[in-house]
């Protein structure tokens, strides 16, 4: 029986591909203290861990499970504590809702972005046949300043001033985040951006119905000059 990357053989013991050292249920360990049985288990600082090292839910609930049962809080005869790869899934979208909620409360006075063409692959049906091909995609990237909170990305259809500008808005209509507070808003100094007639700060402007303070990058004019 597989229990979190642990195996249990009614014969042999606990047994880990991860962790192959580990004696067969001979583990000289202290027996788990019963007041943790069937109780719920939060694992927040170990979904975040593991979320932001980029492993996977089955790793961590391996490498998870096997500490709980080196320290003697799971055993053959105990495995209430066992941590499932379900469990942390549970537990990130519980954690990436809560981070969301919280962030979205915070008035946003400052919010900088920049963009690119990303390679994608897409899939595509004839008749009754699926085909994939790679297209160029546009890309958006928002932050938050200060503290470079990261907002979101977004793919806008076309990389025109007026259509970045109306993913931005329709972005935070969706969520129903409030601008009213936005001050400053940061990006490159493209034409595209900056472009004093229909740039997409331009844009923002004029559906936002306010002026807003520039923090221009200034990359793109230092190469003009040389």
């Amino acid at each position: 029986m597989r229990l979190g990357g642990l195996f249990w053989y009614p014969r042999l013991g606990w047994e880990t591909s991860l962790f192959p050292h580990i004696n067969n249920g001979k583990n000289n360990v202290s027996q788990p203290n019963r007041g943790y049985q069937n109780r719920p288990v939060s694992l927040p600082s170990t979904t975040v861990v593991g979320d932001r090292c980029g492993v996977s839910d089955q790793a961590v609930a391996a490498i998870a499970s096997s500490f709980l049962h080196d320290v003697g809080l799971t055993t053959s005869n105990n495995s209430d504590l066992v941590v499932d790869e379900k469990k942390l899934r549970r537990e990130k979208a519980k954690i990436r809702f809560q981070a969301l909620s919280e962030a979205q409360a915070l008035p946003l006075k400052g919010m900088y972005f920049d963009g690119r063409k990303d390679s994608t692959l897409i899939e595509e049906r004839v008749d009754t046949k699926r085909y994939t091909r790679k297209v160029k995609e546009e890309r958006l990237c928002l932050i938050e300043e200060l503290g470079s909170r990261y907002i979101t990305h977004l793919s806008p259809s076309f990389g025109t001033a007026k259509q970045i500008s109306a993913t931005i808005i329709g972005y935070f209509k969706g969520i129903t985040r409030d601008l009213s507070q936005l001050l400053a808003i940061g990006c490159d100094g493209t034409s595209v951006n900056i472009g004093w007639k229909s740039g997409v700060i331009r844009c923002l402007e004029l559906k936002l119905g306010k002026l807003l303070q520039l923090v221009i990058c200034l990359l793109h004019f230092n190469e003009h000059l040389l």
